[in-house]
């Protein structure tokens, strides 16, 4: 038979074979995704139809928030580490469905070889011109594929492709971290910029009060245990004023490392103080089955869970027997002068079965192991879930609760500015001193600093809100969006 035909022939064999293994049977379990119940509403907050798309920052109206966050997603190094773990991900995805096709080879080889074969009788002139050594030399394309008969291979696709995915949600994940980190840097960095201005002036007021109590000890009005007094409040003021410089530092140079930046970045971009970043939009959320299919953390449980339910169809697959085709074309001869001439070409066709039939105890334990990882996978899933409505629970809690704090203290803080209003017109009509005016304004502003520390921490507790909602603003400002899609 001419070659060419039965290249054509064999061609033709080989695509029916194919075909027959992509439609071949799957053992072990096909997955689907487990349906766990979810609270019908959140307790501590109304809720929506519908979820808000809307990037929550930009609820809080400071460009400057804009810009660091949008910087981060260029420059963040955990980042950066997560979209290559992607990269990765998606390159064991390409190469396990590469492992469904079959392989090829361009090969080059020469030999000497000698035979020693005895013949009965003695020697003949066929049995020395068999035992001369001789050289051979072959040169051409050898090819091999394992059919998937019984889908071990595609399960590991399957497998691969769950963990690519979750690899995508691990950046998700990180992301969500990384944009609630800025944000809630970026309010401290406002609340230490304003507790610093209110040190500073309780240290003015600290030294007018002082010389006013010294010029009343020169005259005799004051015992001078009154300027003692006032003297060690002075000191621990002045303490403040370097106590709130280095956390307000700390906080910039953690806002750099989130930036990936060199330190003294943060510095430059938010020197001019500003006010805490804050919204008076009211917080509805998603119900609660809307809002988990955007929680990372499950998302992640749930693409694992799916890789180890395919994990078993792998370890199934093991217990039947691995069918392998070989073949190869080109030229074959035992002349170097010869080496490349197509008159000596060559071709082979041929065939495996491995079945591992004494492997039963090894096979088995694989395959328990494997059962096993699927439920500690199934485990993890469930309790995923678990911790994300109690998450998003406590912040809810956290945030409302401490509004109400934040609120009180505002009006607090009015009625001591009407307490210092009333102080300066009872000076100025001569009823009090400048004494108690300067003692108005101190309590206004310890009051201004209570109310700083409690305005800040309401935002954070917003943000922290939105962290635990799981990021269903994400994709909008990432610049490596390609990322997840897979090959």
């Amino acid at each position: 038979m001419n070659i060419y035909r039965y290249l054509g022939h064999s061609l033709a064999f080989t695509t029916l074979l194919a075909s027959l293994s992509l439609l071949g049977c799957m053992v072990g379990p096909d997955y689907k995704k487990p349906e766990l119940a979810a609270p019908k509403r959140w307790q501590a907050s109304p809720v929506s139809e519908k979820s808000n798309e809307q990037q929550w920052w930009q609820r809080f109206n400071d460009p400057i928030l804009n810009h660091l966050l949008e910087k981060a997603l260029l420059g963040n190094l955990d980042l950066k580490t997560a979209e290559a773990r992607i990269i990765e991900a998606r390159a064991l995805h390409a190469s396990a469905t590469a492992a469904l096709f079959p392989t090829g080879d361009l090969m080059a080889g020469a030999s000497r070889q000698g035979n020693t074969i005895g013949f009965p009788g003695g020697s003949s002139s066929i049995a020395q011109q068999i035992k001369q050594p001789f050289n051979m030399f072959k040169t051409g394309f050898d090819v091999s594929w394992e059919l998937d008969l019984f889908g071990g291979h595609r399960r590991s696709a399957e497998a691969a492709k769950a963990e690519f995915e979750a690899a995508n949600v691990t950046r998700d994940d990180i992301l969500i971290s990384i944009l609630a980190e800025i944000a809630k840097t970026y309010v401290e960095i406002r609340q230490y910029q304003r507790q610093l201005a209110i040190a500073q002036q309780i240290v003015d007021a600290d030294n007018k009060t002082t010389e006013l109590i010294q010029q009343r000890v020169a005259i005799g009005s004051n015992a001078g245990i009154d300027v003692t007094r006032t003297l060690a409040i002075l000191e621990h003021d002045q303490s403040q004023l370097a106590y709130f410089k280095n956390v307000l530092a700390q906080a910039e140079f953690r806002m750099d490392v989130l930036l990936g930046e060199k330190p003294g970045l943060s510095h430059t971009l938010v020197k001019a103080e500003a006010e805490i970043p804050s919204t008076d939009m009211a917080l509805i959320l998603a119900t609660p089955a809307v809002v988990m299919t955007h929680r990372p953390d499950i998302r992640h449980a749930e693409r694992m869970l799916a890789a180890a339910t395919a994990q078993q169809g792998v370890a199934t697959a093991k217990f039947y027997p691995d069918i392998s085709l070989t073949g190869f074309i080109g030229l074959f001869n035992t002349n170097a002068g010869n080496f490349l001439n197509v008159s000596s070409k060559s071709w082979t066709m041929g065939g495996n079965v491995l079945w591992p039939i004494l492997s039963y105890g090894t096979l088995s334990a694989n395959l328990h192991a494997a059962d096993a990882k699927q439920q500690a996978a199934m485990t993890q899933y469930q309790q995923a879930m678990i911790s994300a409505f109690s998450d998003v629970e406590r912040s809810l809690t956290a945030y409302s609760e401490q509004e109400k704090v934040w609120q009180s203290l505002e009006k607090s803080g009015k009625a001591n500015n009407h307490v210092v209003q009333i102080a300066h017109e009872r000076y100025e009509a001569g009823i009090s001193s400048l004494l108690d005016v300067l003692d108005a304004q101190r309590s206004l502003y310890n009051m201004q600093n209570q109310v700083t520390i409690a305005k800040a921490q309401t935002s954070i507790n917003l943000i922290s809100v939105y962290k635990s909602l799981g990021g269903s603003w994400l994709g909008t400002l990432s610049p490596s969006s390609a990322l997840a899609q897979p090959s």
